[in-house]
């Protein structure tokens, strides 16, 4: 079955498994083989398929820790702990709270300027810094839930309602 895969398909099927940490029956799907075919591809080219944890490196500070495929797939990033966590946090936090809230105040008068914003919609600074309130900078969440969603996971999992930067 898999016989008929042209060699950049097979190279595709090698990225898409150890690079891009996709699923096997989606590889397999985007395809048109089975995922027994898509293993049996990646044990000939020396890809190892064994369930286990895979090496990366803690966001914070660099330090090597192991995390499952899917677990990789989900979250944005890792980290080797909360101390590691929080430090990442406020490293990346710029300004003080106040100056922060006087920010968000701006953005959500200046998006109301172009899009009919609604009391519980979120407006996100995509640069995080809420002083910089350019139009291009601005994206707006139909609720709290999706703009949490934005952060850890990515794009692909919370699309804006309203983006900036195609206006």
């Amino acid at each position: 079955m898999t016989e008929h895969l042209s060699d950049s398909a097979v190279v595709d099927v090698i990225d898409g498994y150890s690079v891009r940490l996709e699923r096997a029956a989606d590889i397999a799907r985007r395809h048109g083989i089975t995922r027994q075919g898509v293993y049996k591809i990646l044990r000939r080219n020396g890809i190892t398929t064994a369930k286990g944890k895979v090496a990366v490196s803690c966001d914070a500070c660099g330090a090597e820790i192991r995390r499952t495929r899917g677990r990789l797939r989900k979250q944005k990033r890792h980290f080797c702990g909360y101390d590691c966590y929080y430090a990442f946090l406020e490293a990346r936090q710029e300004g003080s709270y106040q100056a922060s809230r006087q920010g968000q105040r701006l953005a959500r008068a200046r998006v109301a300027e172009v899009f009919d914003l609604q009391p519980g919609h979120i407006v996100h600074h995509e640069d995080r810094n809420c002083l910089n309130n350019s139009l291009d900078n601005l994206r707006v969440f139909a609720n709290q839930g999706d703009h949490i969603r934005y952060h850890r996971l990515g794009p692909d999992y919370a699309r804006p309602i309203w983006d900036g930067s195609k206006a």
